[in-house]
C-alpha cells in the first residue's frame, strides 16, 4: 500500500509528532511504501521528501510583515497546497493519513486530496476540530462554549493566549473552515479518535457518528521487564503549561512532604518554580528529557502523576508509563478513565482536588506501587505494535474500498 503521512512537524516535538514518526516506521516495517509531508524546519529529521515540504512558519517569532503572511496561510495555505499537489502527482498514494495540519499547513491540502480523489483519514490528537484553541480549556477551566460552532465565544473570552487579535484570527479560521468551506467535512473520509471521549465530544459538538472510529494509542516502549529498583519520587513528564495542572502536583507534594520531579519545559515553568519555593516543596526541575534518559527517569519513579485540568484525550504519557509498569495517578478527566481504574491499575482523583492527590502521595509506598504497576503493564500487554497495526490497516483498507464501518 502507498501511504502518505502528513504532519506539520517532522521532529519529535510533542506527543502527536512522536506518534506520527512512530507510525511512519511501523508502516515501513510491514513493507508499505510511505512518504511524508510536513513543514520545513532546521529541527526536522532527514527525509528524501524534504524538497516537497511547505515553507516554515514560526508562529512565535514573526515580524509584522510575516504576521500578515502567516495569517493568510493559517486560513488557507496556497504554497502548502501547491507543494502537496506536486507530491500527490509524483507519489500517487492509495491513502493519506493526516495528523496535526492546522495553522502551519492548513486544511488547504485537504482540497488538493479531494481534487485528486484520494481518501483521507485524520488522527485527532487534540480538539482543534471543534475548539478554536484546540484544548477545550480557557480562563483556567475546561470549556465547551464553542459547541455547535459558536466560535465567537473564542473572541469574547480571549481563548488564544488571552490575546484579542490571535483569538479573532482563530474565530475567522474556524468560521471559514467549518461554516463556509466545510473543508474538513468534505475533505476527510474518516476521523480516527484515540478515545471514546474524543468521539463522543465531537458528536456532542454536532459531528455525525459515522465520521469517527476509535483507535486507542499505544506506546512504542512497552517493557516486558518491570524495574523493581524504584526510588521515592513522583514524576510528571510533559509540557509545563497551566492546563496540565502541575501546580496542583506541587501543592500536593508540599502537603504530603513527598519529592517531585518534573521533566519538561513550557510557559508556566517560572511560575511553577516560584510556587515550589514559596511552598518549600521538594521539587526538582529536570528540563526536557527524551529517549533513554526519559525512560530511566520514568522507570525509577515511584509513580507517574498526570494532574491535568484540561480534558486529556488519550495521553501518551499515561500509556508510556503504564507500558513501563508504573503506577499512574491521574485526574479523572477526558479519556483517562478509559485507561485507569482506581485501585486496580492506577488511581484517579477529581480534577483540581490536590488534597485527594496529596492523600495518594502520602499513602503510596514501594510495595504497592510495584504491585499496581504490574497490573498497569498487564492491562496494556495486548495493546502491542502488531495489534495497533492490524487495527489501523483494517481502517485503511475499509476507507480505500469505501466499505461501511
Amino acid at each position: 500500500m502507498k501511504i502518505l503521512q502528513v504532519n506539520k512537524f517532522y521532529y519529535p516535538h510533542r506527543g502527536a509528532d512522536k506518534y506520527f514518526l512512530f507510525l511512519e516506521k511501523l508502516l515501513k516495517s510491514h513493507g508499505h511504501e510511505v512518504r511524508v509531508f510536513a513543514m520545513s524546519s532546521a529541527k526536522n529529521l532527514e527525509s528524501p521528501d524534504a524538497p516537497y515540504f511547505a515553507e516554515e512558519i514560526d508562529l512565535h517569532n514573526l515580524t509584522w510583515k510575516n504576521k500578515i503572511k502567516a495569517s493568510r496561510a493559517i486560513i488557507y495555505n496556497q504554497e502548502a497546497k501547491r507543494k502537496f499537489k506536486k507530491l500527490l502527482a509524483d507519489f500517487q498514494p492509495d491513502l493519506i493519513h493526516c495528523h496535526n495540519i492546522y495553522h502551519q499547513l492548513s486544511p488547504s491540502i485537504l482540497d488538493a486530496a479531494r481534487q485528486a480523489k484520494i481518501p483521507v483519514v485524520m488522527h485527532l490528537h487534540d480538539y482543534k476540530l471543534i475548539c478554536p484553541n484546540y484544548r477545550l480549556y480557557t480562563e483556567g477551566s475546561a470549556c465547551q462554549r464553542c459547541c455547535q460552532q459558536r466560535y465567537w465565544e473564542c473572541v469574547k473570552h480571549r481563548c488564544l493566549e488571552n490575546n484579542f487579535s490571535k483569538s479573532l484570527l482563530a474565530f475567522i479560521e474556524m468560521t471559514v473552515h467549518h461554516r463556509f468551506l466545510k473543508i474538513y467535512k468534505k475533505g476527510v473520509t474518516l476521523f480516527i479518535a484515540p478515545s471514546e471521549f474524543m468521539k463522543k465530544i465531537c458528536i456532542d459538538f454536532g459531528w455525525q457518528d459515522d465520521k469517527f472510529i476509535v483507535l486507542e494509542n499505544i506506546s512504542p516502549i512497552n517493557s516486558t521487564k518491570i524495574n523493581s529498583e524504584i526510588k521515592e519520587y513522583f514524576l510528571y513528564f510533559g509540557a509545563l503549561e497551566q492546563e496540565k495542572g502541575i501546580d496542583l502536583l506541587i501543592r500536593a507534594g508540599a502537603e504530603s512532604k513527598r519529592p517531585i520531579k518534573l521533566a519538561g519545559t513550557g510557559r508556566a515553568e517560572h511560575e511553577l518554580r516560584n510556587l515550589a519555593l514559596k511552598l518549600k516543596a521538594d521539587v526538582e526541575f529536570l528540563g526536557q528529557l527524551q529517549g533513554d534518559k526519559l525512560h530511566q527517569v520514568i522507570a525509577e519513579s515511584l509513580a507517574v502523576v498526570i494532574p491535568s485540568r484540561w480534558p486529556e484525550n488519550m495521553p501518551l504519557a499515561a500509556i508510556e508509563a503504564m507500558g513501563l509498569g508504573k503506577t499512574v495517578i491521574a485526574a479523572n478527566i477526558g479519556g483517562l478513565s478509559e485507561l485507569i481504574k482506581t485501585g486496580d491499575n492506577g488511581y484517579l482523583f477529581p480534577p483540581e482536588d490536590w488534597q485527594q492527590l496529596a492523600e495518594y502521595l502520602k499513602q503510596l509506598q514501594a510495595p504497592e506501587a510495584l504491585e499496581i504497576g504490574k497490573k498497569a503493564a498487564a492491562s496494556r500487554k495486548d495493546k502491542t505494535e502488531d495489534w495497533h497495526y492490524q487495527k489501523l490497516i483494517t481502517i485503511y483498507q475499509t476507507v480505500i474500498n469505501k466499505k461501511e464501518l
